[in-house]
């Protein structure tokens, strides 16, 4: 047996893009659901420092993830998280989601940020020093290494990106990937 909620808008992603997205309806006094695969805050999470987010200047991603889902509830904005979803019908005036728990939800809109996920390379200690000398993204964290050497892996189709690495760090070496 399916359970069936309606809802006005549906924000499938709970990253910083999803819980953007949410705003317009929660002010509107629209009855909101935002679904998440994992926890509220996607990726930004796992990240040790932000620096680069308009008006602050500088809070773990852990606590900027939990000031958007605060304010999210304070709307009266319904958080489902730790689901995946199975199966949209995006057709005609009410829309269907389905999700990994069984449960059914339709609503008049649904906002699609389903965010990205950083591609690990699997190598011994990678984990260990994820956000302690290990990143996956440049243009967000290399402000933190300045005067450093650093060894960056990056697809020859992001060449913009390896540039702003190399010119913020004291010695870098770059390594197409694999």
């Amino acid at each position: 047996m399916t359970d069936s909620t309606h809802f006005d808008a549906i924000v499938i992603g709970g990253g910083p893009a999803g819980n953007d997205c949410r705003h317009l309806p929660l002010r509107a006094r629209l009855n909101t659901l935002i679904v998440t695969d994992g926890v509220a805050g996607g990726q930004m999470i796992l990240t040790h420092e932000i620096a680069n987010y308009p008006g602050v200047e500088s809070i773990s991603g852990y606590q900027l993830s939990n000031i958007m889902k605060k304010q999210a509830k304070s709307f009266g904005c319904v958080i489902k998280g730790n689901t995946s979803v199975e199966s949209l019908n995006l057709e005609g005036d009410i829309k269907e989601v389905t999700l990994s728990d069984g449960k059914t939800y339709t609503a008049d809109s649904v906002i699609l940020t389903p965010g990205g996920r950083s591609r690990t390379l699997g190598v011994e200690g990678e984990a260990k020093f994820k956000g302690r000398g290990i990143s996956y993204c440049a243009t967000c964290d290399g402000d933190f290494l300045p005067e450093r050497k650093l060894l960056w892996l990056a697809a020859e189709t992001q060449p913009r990106r390896s540039c702003f690495t190399y010119k913020i760090c004291h010695q870098g070496y770059h390594c197409p990937s694999v």
